[in-house]
């Protein structure tokens, strides 16, 4: 919950800041959610890559942790 409030309140700072600077608020809001859009999917994309060995793995122990990577890298 905290880092939802954490990337909310950085999005509100760069489109109050882009405001600041002379923007309109319709150009601020799409500058400041674009610039915060590429960190938060290169986040889920990376956290999605490294569940993938685990998802497809075999061996030892892959009966139980397959589910739980299939899901995490499925959503």
């Amino acid at each position: 919950m905290r880092s939802r409030r954490a990337r909310r309140l950085g999005m509100l700072t760069a489109i109050q800041q882009l405001s600041v600077d002379g923007r309109d608020g319709v150009t601020a809001a799409r500058e400041g959610a674009l610039a915060r859009l590429r960190p938060v999917a290169m986040m889920a994309l990376v956290a999605s890559l490294g569940f993938l060995p685990t998802a497809l793995g075999r061996g030892a122990g892959a009966e139980v942790q397959k589910p739980l990577a299939t899901v995490v890298a499925g959503s």
